[in-house]
């Protein structure tokens, strides 16, 4: 294996690793799903915009299964039709985490252009969520149809916007930092 290969696992598994320890950092829990953690996400995002989209995505879909296979039992127990599940599963597990590589697009375009794929990457992320809440989980507002629009932009956005503020913070931090700006710096 050569060197930027190694480089680029090494990276890739350190970066998944501190990705689920900061996870395990919450700051706050929605009642029924979703949580705000410490910049869980930055770390495999980094990855792309370092070694570029094949890596970007292979580590964030990498992170995208273990998420699902942390939260199958969880999602299992919620009794939901074999259809429905599956569908749950796919958008509102795996794609979500799995387009946290779309940063790795924006990699050579300076500051602002990786900020702007940060924020695309987490509001791609609100999307799925945001679609799945007003399909999958419509059934349950049955008594106000027109209101799951307002209650899953509300449900997913009191999780997810603070998500998006406290990593592009924490980005902009890192990038001023000297020694820490070179995570953002691509590998080629």
């Amino acid at each position: 294996m050569n060197h930027k290969k190694l480089l680029a696992l090494t990276e890739s598994a350190v970066m998944l690793a501190l990705a689920f320890v900061l996870n395990l950092v919450v700051i706050w829990q929605a009642p029924l799903g979703g949580k705000v953690t410490l910049v869980s996400m930055l770390p495999v995002m980094l990855v792309g915009l370092r070694h570029g989209v094949k890596w970007g995505f292979a580590t964030t879909c990498a992170y995208a299964v273990l998420q699902t296979a942390l939260s199958f039992a969880k999602v299992l127990g919620w009794g939901l039709t074999p259809a429905i599940f599956i569908i749950c599963i796919l958008f509102d597990y795996f794609l979500p985490y799995a387009l946290l590589g779309i940063p790795s697009f924006f990699r050579r375009g300076g500051k602002v252009s990786v900020l702007i794929g940060i924020g695309l990457a987490l509001v791609a992320r609100f999307a799925c969520h945001f679609i799945t809440g007003v399909t999958i989980w419509a059934n349950w507002a049955e008594d106000a149809p027109g209101a799951i629009f307002s209650y899953s932009l509300l449900y997913n956005g009191q999780y997810m916007l603070p998500e998006l503020v406290f990593t592009i913070i924490a980005a902009v931090v890192l990038m001023n930092v000297p020694h820490a700006k070179k995570l953002f710096a691509p590998v080629d």
